[in-house]
């Protein structure tokens, strides 16, 4: 299939404080919250906002909207294959930069439906997202926990977005979104019981492939204001392998691109 070039954005600063002083590990902080905006050309604002539009529009991802309306389900005997391929809540607190956190707490909340449906407790996972949202202090990112489970998809999305554009923090939303997306992509892979794909349609498949080629092409454009980008868009590059317009397609590629999605969620979290 041909991938539509329009666009659907990431921002994303991932630099890693390591073993950093406290207060270089503060100023590192700062220096990731800071995106500047009013650099970015007029011309590529408007795009940036019409993805988040486009990106508001689209459903959630049909697993995770499946486990929402308990429609998704696991036998006793398919419980009892522990996914051990989640990432595990205590690892958070060796977090220290200010982006990982924003892309630890979408990885743990796509996580935490997973676990969930393995009948584990979810406590730890809801714990860790409210620790690193108390450490975040980002009133708009807590429109995007808070409402997680109330409010539609198409008003979490328009709401994080715009508040996240006022306090001048766009990249984080992005960072945000992109970490989850990615997240339910190596859920797909990893899942050993073949259900989380099951919830597909030939259509919903057709429109991750959309989806990734949106943000790829914005991820080229941003770089442009950002060097930052040139790693991320280099880490997800193997993206482009997924080019799925029907269920069969997408389980195929997903089994194929195990070991991508694996490299890219590492690198998403180090």
């Amino acid at each position: 299939m041909k991938k539509l070039f329009l666009a659907f954005a990431v921002v994303a600063l991932l630099v890693s404080c390591g073993n950093k002083p406290k207060q270089e590990a503060a100023v590192d902080n700062v220096e990731e919250t800071s995106f500047e905006q009013d650099q970015i050309e007029q011309s590529i604002k408007l795009q940036i906002d019409s993805l988040a539009v486009e990106l508001s529009k689209m459903d959630d991802t049909p697993f995770i909207h499946a486990i929402k309306e308990g429609k998704l389900e696991l036998t006793e005997a398919e419980k009892q294959v522990k996914p051990d391929f989640l990432f595990n809540p205590a690892e958070t607190n060796e977090l220290v930069a200010l982006s990982q956190k924003y892309r630890a707490i979408a990885v743990l909340s796509a996580d935490k439906y997973i676990a969930q449906i393995y009948g584990q407790p979810i406590d730890e996972y809801e714990a860790a997202i409210k620790k690193m949202v108390v450490d975040i202090d980002d009133p708009a990112f807590k429109i995007f926990i808070e409402a997680a489970d109330t409010a539609t998809h198409e008003q979490i999305i328009t709401d994080f977005y715009n508040a996240e554009k006022e306090s001048g923090r766009i990249n984080l939303f992005w960072e945000t979104t992109s970490a989850y997306m990615i997240e339910e992509l190596y859920l797909i892979s990893k899942d050993p019981s073949g259900k989380l794909i099951e919830s597909f349609t030939d259509e919903s498949a057709s429109k991750i492939t959309y989806r990734i080629a949106l943000f790829q092409n914005a991820l080229e454009k941003l770089k442009t204001y950002d060097p930052n980008l040139n790693e991320i868009c280099d880490a997800i590059k193997p993206l482009e392998k997924l080019n799925a317009i029907n269920v069969e397609q997408m389980k195929q590629q997903m089994a194929e691109m195990n070991n991508d999605l694996q490299e890219i969620r590492e690198y998403l979290l180090k």
